[in-house]
Formats: C-alpha cells, structure tokens, sequence
C-alpha cells in the first residue's frame, strides 16, 4: 500500500534493508524501522498537536514496543506511551518511555491491578465498576490516588468486533459519582475508541458517533461538577487528524501507525507530513512456475481501508527500489507460513532473494522480529539489537 510513498520519500530504508539481508546482518521476518524518519514523523505530528493544544500518548504496539524506537519517540518529544493491555505495559517498559494510558483498549484483568498502579500511570481507563474497585483497592494499597478515564458508550457508537462496553452516556453521572467515591480513584476524564475513521470513498477522516458521544459525556460531567481534565479520543491518528479531534472538543490523542507514516491519510493526502518508516523484510523461499513463495510469519496487514492490491520489492542489490510486482498472503484466519509473489514471465528472481513490503502493520499479533537502523540520512546506518514482538530478545537466532 505504501511502496510508492516508501521509495519516493525514504529510498535509503529499503536500500539499506536489501544491503543488511544480503549480507546476513538481518534476517527474514525482521520489521526495520527507520529511528530518523521516526523521529522527524514525531516532530511533526507533535507540532500539529501544539498548535491545537493538544497532548499525546504513543501507541507503540504496531511496531512491536521495539525498545530502540520507544526511546527514540520520548527524544523526538512523545514521552509517554498508551499500554493496550498488561502485556504491552510490560513491554513498553524495556524502554525509556513511561506509561501515560493504561487499560484501554484492554481493561486491567484480574491480578494485575497492583502492577499497572506500579507503574504509576496518568490514567486508568475503566469500562466497569468491579473492576474499579480492585483497581482502588491497589491504588490504597501503594498509598497512590489514581485518575481514570471512563470508557462511554451510546446507542448508535461504531465498535470493531471486541471493542464494545463501558459506562452507558444516559447514566454517565451516577457511575462517574460510585467510581469516584472508590477509595483510591479519581474520576478525570473519558474515552473511547475509534474517535476518527478514515472514509475510503470520500477520502478524507472523519468523526464517529462515538466522538460526539465523548463530548456529550465531558460536557454532562463537567455540569454534574467533576473536573474533566481529559477527554481522550484515539484513533486513525496523525498530524492531519489534530484539528478534527481539537474541534470535536478532545484533549488528548494517541497516534501510532502516523508514527511510522503509515495511515490513511498518507494515502488521501500526498502531501501529508509523516513518511513512512517501517518496512517487513523477508525473502523468497522457493519458487513454483511464476510464484515466488516468501517467509511471512511477521505478516498482519492492519487493512482499515478494506482489501487493496499489495506489491512488494524484490531483488539483490539496491535496484530493488524499481522493482515491485504483485503479492498475495493468505487469507483472514489461515496461518501466515508464507506468502506469494507473483511473478512476470521474463524474471531473474531467485530463492534467497530480498524482498521488502511496506503496510500499515501490527506487528504485536505476529511471529516477526523487529530492529531499529538509525543514521540511514547521514550514512549507512547502525542496527539496534534484535526483538521479539514483545520486545524481548530472542533466544538463539539473531
């Protein structure tokens, strides 16, 4: 999806992933992420979220919590991260960053209370109200009051499959009262998730029900007395999203594929900001008539724009900038072992050869390593050390 914008606006990451496995410093099923153009795509959605007033939290779990990237986000200026779930609070802290937004999209399970307030988040997102009181009893326990945010929900709000529940918008005040008289909480603000849906058709970002569901729930609670200091609206989230969420009444915002300048946006908006910074390595396995078959154990294509025709670069050497051909992976719910380049009749495509995609990914639902290669705008760039999908290192193979 993002070959094109790849080559035109960051050729060298592509350059240097071919470079890298051909010479055995990088390995198949490997997300590389450029730490440069990281940064530069942080420096500019932070300077749009400035001029609309808004603060940020990093949602780092698309490209795997890769410590060398997270530490890279707080130095561009993002500090604090959003932890989806326990799993991603333990990963993000291998790393520099701290933890901003904790429990959303995936509320504290039980047993974990005492660990997600050790932490010591800004927020805890709640979508119930037992669930509130382990994490006050926690709270009273390290001697801590905590701020949460209440998930809010409404008839006629747009979930993805899971995602549904929270505190009903018609109740909003009386469950706001019970949490806050929780020993231990503090009830600061509400949520819900997506705020923003990229329209393919119309090409453009727009509010969902759920934001104006937001804002009536802020509004309801600041009248009922509670003082609301964040009204948390994540989302398809990127530099040209901040003056949709600072006009639909959000405080905060949580971008994370716009991170690595891999969102909607980019695509209905060429002259959007952000470039893209993370691409899938692997290589072709074997070759069956006019399929090359390539290693894809790291492949999850985050398809928010519905299904589109998928390319990748193939090659050896540094031409392989100009050469993409079509791709195939398997279908929804098929295990991802490989997938398929399709081939033109006259190729010189070989088993071990490079092969390089670029999507908007996910990387923490995947069997893919990540790394980190800084320095690629002044030279040949230095690797970071080498991660799992929960940003621990692997044991054996490097």
């Amino acid at each position: 999806m993002f070959i094109d914008r790849l080559v035109q606006l960051d050729p060298e990451l592509p350059r240097a992933a071919v470079r890298l496995h051909q010479g055995g410093a990088l390995t198949a099923n490997t997300y590389l992420i450029d730490t440069d153009a990281v940064a530069r795509n942080v420096a500019a959605i932070r300077a749009a979220a400035d001029a609309c007033g808004l603060r940020l939290y990093a949602m780092t779990k698309q490209f795997g919590r890769n410590p060398d990237v997270c530490d890279a986000i707080v130095d561009a200026g993002i500090a604090a991260t959003v932890a989806v779930d326990i799993q991603c609070m333990e990963a993000v802290a291998r790393s520099r960053m701290r933890i901003g937004h904790a429990g959303h999209l995936v509320a504290p399970h039980r047993g974990t209370e005492d660990a997600v307030i050790a932490t010591e988040p800004e927020v805890v997102t709640l979508f119930d109200a037992t669930v509130a009181e382990r994490v006050g009893a926690a709270a009273v326990r390290a001697g801590r009051e905590q701020a949460v945010l209440l998930r809010v929900t409404a008839p006629g709000d747009r979930f993805y499959f899971g995602h549904g529940g929270g505190f009903a918008l018609d109740t909003i005040e009386d469950a706001a009262r019970r949490i806050d008289a929780i020993r231990g909480l503090r009830v600061a603000g509400v949520t819900t998730f997506p705020a923003i849906l990229a329209n393919a058709e119309a090409r453009r970002l727009e509010p969902t029900p759920n934001f104006t569901t937001l804002r009536r729930a802020a509004d309801r609670l600041r009248a009922a007395g509670f003082a609301i200091e964040q009204v948390n609206a994540p989302g398809t989230t990127s530099a040209g999203a901040m003056r949709i969420l600072a006009d639909g009444g959000a405080t905060h915002a949580e971008p994370g594929n716009g991170l690595h300048g891999t969102t909607p946006l980019m695509v209905f908006e060429p002259g959007s900001p952000e470039v893209p910074a993370i691409v899938y390595v692997t290589e072709v396995s074997h070759i069956e008539g006019a399929d090359a078959y390539v290693f894809a154990a790291g492949i999850y294509i985050d398809r928010v724009l519905g299904a589109y025709p998928l390319r990748a670069l193939v090659g050896r050497d540094e031409t392989i900038v100009e050469r993409a051909v079509p791709a195939e992976i398997a279908p929804d719910g098929a295990i991802h072992y490989y997938a398929k380049l399709h081939l033109p009749p006259a190729h010189d495509v070989r088993v071990g050869d490079t092969v390089i995609f670029c999507f908007r990914p996910q990387v923490f639902v995947t069997r893919a390593r990540t790394r980190a290669i800084a320095g690629l705008a002044t030279g040949a760039g230095r690797l970071g050390a080498v991660y799992d999908a929960e940003a621990r290192p692997p044991a054996g193979v490097s």
